[in-house]
């Protein structure tokens, strides 16, 4: 009936990632540190949405707040302080990170196939898929 009707129309549409994930305010590597940073596949207009840092942490901007992540587990390939398959956690959130290390560059190689889980404490998750370089910057 109507009532039925009403209930569907009012549920949230869900949203997208863009409304989720938002851009780093600082998406370099720290000098003298090694790391990685992702961006969205975004072609007219990819922003970072995620940078880690050996032994540092991770950062990421959720709901518009940048919270800091701390790595939790790894495993898979490795190199410039990267894994293939990561683990942070902080702030509420469980992030899961999935890359496959591509064409290398002085200091650092291209990481494809990128894949960002995000999970809140309510059980809300999204999946960005995502692109990036692993590398060390030198001091």
């Amino acid at each position: 009936g109507p009532k039925e009707a009403r209930v569907t129309k009012g549920a949230p549409a869900s949203p997208g990632p863009s409304a989720t994930a938002g851009a780093l305010p600082d998406a370099a590597l720290p000098k003298g540190g090694c790391g990685m940073i992702l961006w969205t596949l975004d072609i007219e207009r990819p922003i970072p949405v995620f940078r880690a840092v050996s032994e540092k942490g991770a950062e990421i901007v959720v709901d518009g707040k940048l919270r800091q992540l701390a790595l939790a587990e790894a495993d898979g390939g490795a190199g410039f302080g990267v894994y293939e398959i990561q683990k942070f956690t902080g702030d509420g959130l469980t992030v899961s990170v999935r890359v496959r290390f591509g064409l290398g560059f002085e200091g650092g190689s291209y990481l494809e196939r990128g894949l960002l889980s995000i999970e809140k404490a309510d059980g809300w998750k999204t999946v960005i898929p995502a692109a990036g370089i692993a590398g060390c910057r030198a001091k």
